[in-house]
C-alpha cells in the first residue's frame, strides 16, 4: 500500500452573453493505493483557481452555482484520471 499525491489540471468553460470564460483549475489529489484499488475514504483534494475573478466575470451565474460547477468539473477530472489508469474504488480503507 502506498500514498499517492498527484497534481491534475483541468478547465471549466462557461458561456456568458457577451463572451466565453475559460477557467483553469489545478487539483492536488492525495489517495491510498493498493495494487489498482483506490480507497475512497482516503481521497482528499485541494482545488486552486481564481475564484474572485470567476465570480466577478461570470455575472449571470449565482455564486453557489459556480461553486457547484467547479466541484463537478473537479470530480469529473479525478474520476477520468483514475479510470484512465485502470484504478477501481473500494468503499473502506
Amino acid at each position: 500500500m502506498i500514498w499517492v499525491i498527484e497534481k491534475l489540471r483541468t478547465r471549466l468553460y462557461l458561456k456568458e452573453s457577451q463572451y466565453d470564460l475559460d477557467v483553469p483549475i489545478e487539483i492536488e489529489v492525495e489517495y491510498q493505493l493498493e495494487g489498482n484499488k483506490v480507497f475512497s475514504s482516503s481521497v482528499s483534494r485541494k482545488i486552486r483557481y481564481n475564484r474572485p475573478l470567476l465570480v466577478e466575470e461570470a455575472i449571470s451565474w449565482p455564486v453557489a452555482e459556480l461553486d457547484h460547477l467547479v466541484n463537478q468539473e473537479v470530480q469529473r477530472s479525478i474520476e477520468g484520471h483514475f479510470s484512465s489508469r485502470g484504478y477501481i474504488f473500494e468503499g473502506k480503507s
